[in-house]
């Protein structure tokens, strides 16, 4: 598969090094890497000849530079699309995770800061043509054929879509909160309002068509005459079974914003998904705050957006809250409104455990530290597996016997332990099973029984964990102690 590489013992004792395959290895020469960045290789460098693991090191850079040696697949001077990897389409959420870590450096790299711009234009088209959708196939100007096979083949889903356009429509609330975090998180870095004009101001409608899905979610299932209220379904053989004809479970009148898939891809068991919520409030907030900081672009979406995040933190505080014997006041995985509760966490982010790094709470917050307790033990959760392989949160969308380590890493991102951050590092450098990228699940017992070789959402999330312990906790990864600082390693 392109893009895997080994990583093998070398002859001077044990590290791990990258396999010069060629255009197959998880680093490419540059002649076939799908993009190159002068930035990106300086900090590679940095970093990896300060670390003082070397097989940590070395996963490290295959994880910092997968996006870019391997999932580019097209882009012009306006548009990028950005594969997740190991499948051929272009997921919202994942495409959004994967440039999160290189938007520190978009000051001293111009080109990357083109491509990201690139990838915000075209999921900006892609929402606005298809707002419940979350993967799509490449863009007509790219030349590229639509990719088979499309998970909807044979599926039944309204809106309609167009399988020419989308890979698949399953709605997930926190790819449309991925979208606006991306945008955010640009301008702040670029402070480029080019994304705002292009295509007429398409950035915009897209926007437009985000609030009014998310005012569509925040509808109750029955109107005041007990008439079921439905703006989105999808049955077929691939989208696993969703209640009440495609329409999912009910949902009552609570202010929070519903959602149909998790981050997993698997359907919710109840409409509420906490995480999301926590997202949708930072998220929301951040968009208001962007518009104010361009310029006082458009105050009626302002407007709008801040009214909302107030009802759905008010909403989540009041809905997404459970008070337990064992372990206090504790955060839901998912609600209904009437009662029902998933006790649970998912690895995949927006998670429980992930709060912290979506900005909605400290990790000191009591409610937030009881969350954790339970999600994170063998008798709060029934999605923790444990073993002598790898310990951490499951996910119904495998089995409870398979841990993904992306949830580690949301444990080492939001941990304050060192003890444990370091416990943690040493199972995601030694479940990667000699391709020196990470799997999307680990069998708890058996290293060599996993799923996905690899995915670029997972391996960028690392990456970025990396980056962020060598900025808040240098003494983890280096000899000296002396913190990582984006502008002497880019300015050098």
């Amino acid at each position: 598969m392109p893009g895997l590489c080994g990583l093998l013992d070398d002859a001077a004792g044990g590290r791990l090094r990258r396999v010069p395959s060629g255009c197959r290895s998880c680093a490419p020469a540059p002649e076939c890497r799908t993009f190159n960045s002068t930035a990106v290789e300086k900090v590679v460098a940095n970093m990896t000849s300060r670390m003082v693991d070397a097989d940590l090191a070395r996963f490290f850079e295959n994880a910092y530079t997968n996006t870019l040696d391997t999932t580019i697949k097209w882009f012009n001077e306006n548009l990028t699309f950005v594969v997740t990897g190991d499948i051929p389409a272009e997921w919202l959420r994942d495409s959004c995770n994967q440039f999160k870590v290189y938007l520190p450096l978009l000051g001293q790299d111009q080109p990357l800061q083109d491509l990201t711009r690139g990838v915000i234009n075209l999921q900006a088209r892609y929402i606005t043509e298809f707002p419940y959708c979350n993967a799509f196939q490449p863009p007509p100007e790219s030349g590229l054929p639509a990719e088979c096979c499309s998970g909807d083949f044979g599926a039944s889903v309204s809106p309609p879509e167009n399988l020419t356009i989308v890979w698949t429509c399953g709605y997930e609330l926190d790819s449309l909160l991925s979208f606006l975090q991306l945008s955010r998180l640009y301008f702040q870095y670029s402070n480029d309002k080019s994304i705002f004009t292009f295509n007429n101001g398409g950035w915009f409608t897209a926007v437009e068509a985000i609030l009014q899905v998310i005012a569509e979610q925040a509808t109750p299932t029955y109107d005041a005459d007990g008439n079921v209220i439905s703006f989105y379904n999808i049955s077929g053989p691939n989208q696993q079974y969703m209640k009440n004809d495609g329409r999912g479970p009910p949902k009552a009148n609570t202010g929070l914003i519903g959602t149909t898939y998790r981050p997993s891809d698997d359907v919710v068991y109840f409409p509420y998904n906490v995480p999301h919520q926590a997202m949708a409030v930072v998220e929301l907030r951040g968009l208001a705050a962007l518009l104010k900081s361009a310029g006082n672009l458009r105050p009626d979406i302002q407007s709008e957006a801040l009214a909302r995040a107030s009802t759905v933190e008010t909403s989540v505080m009041k809905w997404g809250t459970v008070l337990t014997k064992d372990w206090g006041e504790v955060f839901a995985y998912e609600v209904d409104g009437y009662g029902g509760a998933a006790m649970q966490d998912d690895p995949n982010v927006p998670s429980l455990v992930s709060i912290p790094y979506l900005g909605f709470m400290n990790a000191t917050n009591p409610i937030y530290q009881n969350t954790r307790k339970m999600v994170l033990s063998t008798t709060g959760n029934p999605y923790y597996g444990f073993g002598p392989v790898i310990r951490g949160v499951s996910s119904p969308h495998i089995d409870e016997k398979h841990v993904w380590p992306m949830g580690l890493v949301t444990e080492v991102v939001t941990g304050t332990d060192d003890a444990d951050i370091l416990v943690k590092l040493e199972y995601l450098k030694n479940t990667t099973t000699g391709l020196g990228l990470m799997h999307e699940s680990v069998n708890t017992h058996n290293v060599e029984d996993y799923t996905r070789p690899w995915f670029a959402w997972a391996n960028s999330y690392f990456a970025e964990t990396i980056l962020q312990l060598a900025q808040t906790k240098p003494h983890l990864l280096f000899a000296d102690g002396k913190a990582f600082d984006y502008a002497s390693v880019l300015q050098s």
